[in-house]
Order: C-alpha cells, then structure tokens, then sequence
C-alpha cells in the first residue's frame, strides 16, 4: 500500500479504533477541563506566543484547527474567545471532543475532513489556520495540506503549527549514550500494525515541511526552536508534570541538547 490516500485511509481507521483507548487515558489527569482558562497547558514551543503576537484579541477570530485530535488547542482557542471550527479525520475523535466542548459550555464546530483535502470547508474563510504536535506524523503528503491551507485562509492571514523537531526523530528513545537509529534523510513510512490494522507515519525533515509551503504560496514569517520545558517530554510525552528534571540537562541526557519543537508561523499573502 503506497497511495498517500490509501495510508490516509488506513490511518484514519487506526484512530477511530484507538480513540476510546485515548479518551480514557485523557481522562484520568482530566486536564482538558482547565484548558478554557488557563490555555497555555494546551500548547507546546512558541505557538501560543506567536498566536497571541500575530493575532493579538481572538475575540470573533474565525480559526480552522486541523487534524484536531484530542482538541485541546480547539479547547484553548475557544476559551479565549475564538470562533472554533475543529476538523478530524476520526469521527470518533470529533464524537469524544463534542462531548467535552458541550460540558465545558464551549461551541466548537466539529467538522469531519481529510487535511489534505479539507472537504466541506470553504475558501478564504479563517483568520487563523491552527495544527499541533502529532499532527504532520500521520501526513503522507504535507505539501497537499499546506495547499488546502492556503485556500481556507483569508489574504493576510496566518498558519501557525508546532510539532516535535525534526531534528529529534533520527535518534534512540534512551537517555544516554546519545545513539541514531536512522539516518536523518529516511522518512518512512514507517508501518505499525496494531491488531491487524496497519498505521503509516512519517518523520519529515524540516525541508519537507516547508518547502512545500512555501510552494503552495504561504509566506514564511518566523521559526522558533524550543527546548522542552518539562521532563516529561523525555518521559513518555503526557499532559502531566514530569518526574526527574534531570532529564533537562543535556550532560544527563544527550538530546535535550537539540531542539524539542519547531514552531513556525506562516502568512498568506494579502493580494
């Protein structure tokens, strides 16, 4: 199987099975029900800080969440008074995240659609166009999702997302000796098989993520570089506080010497 829309759909199937697994695990530290107020937990790297300096008041702010997953920046963005439309290629995923918008007394509108064809959403619609960490993994194609990108966004507007840096993927889960895996130019997929159902991730460089954008005619504004800024990061990645801050310190754990996240902030052009 190597038709990008192939692996979109199997990925697609992965997560509407796993996404009571995931509803359960978010449910345990019950941290999306802090998110209206205190935004900043959903957030990673720069993101938020380049939202609000780009963006300024999102009181009526229209803003498209893409690949929304569990929606905690979808949580976030309303809380700080955004209009929010969230869209997932999991109904499952919107199912669960509709039900904690309506007890958090959110409206969100939860949009059912590819990212890389953003199916249903009309152009030149939003202020602000949002994606997260764990977002461009499951991507076969970023390039497609940046077009889509460019077509839903009003002239003059933003695409702010933040992932995990690519510079992280070639290297081993351990704490030392700092060890690669695999060399940096190899991407995947990469397959995994959970109960007979096949997933595909990609571990993109930084150049395929935004030539490509700039491609598709988005205007490249800034990069940020960010360390983690929890120990958790390097404990299994969860909402909740990590355990051992030496974990921090590059003499104890060679990686966090290399940056945990890329934000980037792309425009696109006004005319």
């Amino acid at each position: 199987m190597s038709d990008s829309s192939d692996m979109n759909r199997a990925n697609q199937r992965y997560w509407e099975t796993l996404a009571r697994k995931w509803q359960t695990l978010r449910d345990q530290d019950q941290l999306w029900r802090k998110l209206p107020q205190q935004p900043e937990l959903a957030f990673e790297g720069e993101a938020l800080a380049m939202i609000q300096r780009y963006m300024e008041d999102l009181h009526g702010k229209q803003i498209l969440v893409v690949g929304s997953g569990d929606n905690y920046v979808a949580f976030a963005l309303a809380g700080l008074g955004a209009h929010v439309t969230s869209t997932d290629i999991s109904a499952q995923q919107l199912n669960i995240a509709q039900q904690r918008a309506e007890i958090l007394g959110l409206e969100i509108e939860f949009h059912k659609a590819d990212a890389a064809r953003l199916q249903g959403i009309t152009d030149n619609t939003f202020d602000l166009v949002c994606s997260s960490n764990g977002f461009f993994v499951w991507i076969a194609e970023p390039g497609h999702v940046f077009q889509q990108v460019y077509r839903v966004l009003k002239p003059g507007r933003f695409y702010i997302f933040y992932d995990v840096h690519p510079f992280l993927r070639p290297w081993k889960n351990q704490v030392a000796p700092l060890e690669m895996e695999k060399p940096y130019t190899v991407t995947g997929p990469f397959v995994e098989d959970t109960d007979g159902k096949p997933s595909f991730e990609f571990h993109w460089r930084i150049s395929d993520l935004l030539n490509p954008l700039l491609d598709a005619g988005l205007l490249l504004r800034q990069l940020a570089e960010s360390s983690a800024k929890d120990a958790r990061f390097w404990e299994g990645f969860a909402y909740t506080s990590g355990v051992d801050p030496g974990l921090l310190d590059w003499q104890n754990n060679p990686r966090a010497g290399l940056p945990a996240w890329l934000t980037v902030v792309a425009q696109k052009p006004a005319t």
